[in-house]
């Protein structure tokens, strides 16, 4: 079975990783609804923004 995108991320990033674990729980689950759109650390920074910025 092939990982996606945003697992393989904060599987080789400890940044990504901290990252995404710092984020409260439903912008991490807005990530992982987006989970296959991630494939840098940078996308996942513009994920979390976009997030927050719905919520506002």
């Amino acid at each position: 079975m092939n990982q996606n995108p945003l697992n393989s991320l904060l599987e080789t990033s400890p940044e990504a990783k901290n990252f995404f674990g710092s984020l409260p729980d439903y912008v991490q689950g807005g990530i992982m609804l987006r989970s296959d759109e991630i494939k840098s650390e940078d996308d996942l920074h513009k994920c979390a923004d976009s997030i927050f910025h719905e919520f506002e």
